[in-house]
């Protein structure tokens, strides 16, 4: 959920930036290292080494002459993306909270 809530801000920021010369688009890079990760150590997360997450800077494209390179709707997008992404996370913790509560609720005492 960091990395998901991490995206948004940084697409967010690429939006706000989107006027300033010489800006060059950020993004987060974590579901290639995931991946990567589970791939190379499988198992469960408690065996995985803790994700990294990075953000890395875009600096080999120009969109603009001034050299700034963010492209609104593709940042738009992926905020949306971001956002839904988060969006899911919450609601599907939020029903584990639920389930959990309800079980400790009627538990036999």
């Amino acid at each position: 959920m960091n990395a998901t809530w991490l995206q948004q801000q940084v697409h967010t920021q690429n939006l706000a930036n989107l006027e300033t010369p010489g800006y060059k688009a950020k993004s987060v890079v974590f579901e290639r290292e995931l991946r990567r990760s589970t791939d190379r150590y499988g198992g469960t997360a408690a065996t995985r080494p803790a994700l990294r997450v990075r953000v890395t800077e875009e600096s080999d494209s120009e969109i603009r002459p001034d050299g700034n390179n963010v492209d609104a709707d593709a940042e738009s997008v992926e905020l949306y993306k971001a956002y839904a992404h988060y969006s899911m996370l919450l609601d599907k913790i939020k029903k584990e909270v639920d389930i959990n509560n309800y079980v400790l609720a009627n538990a036999p005492r």
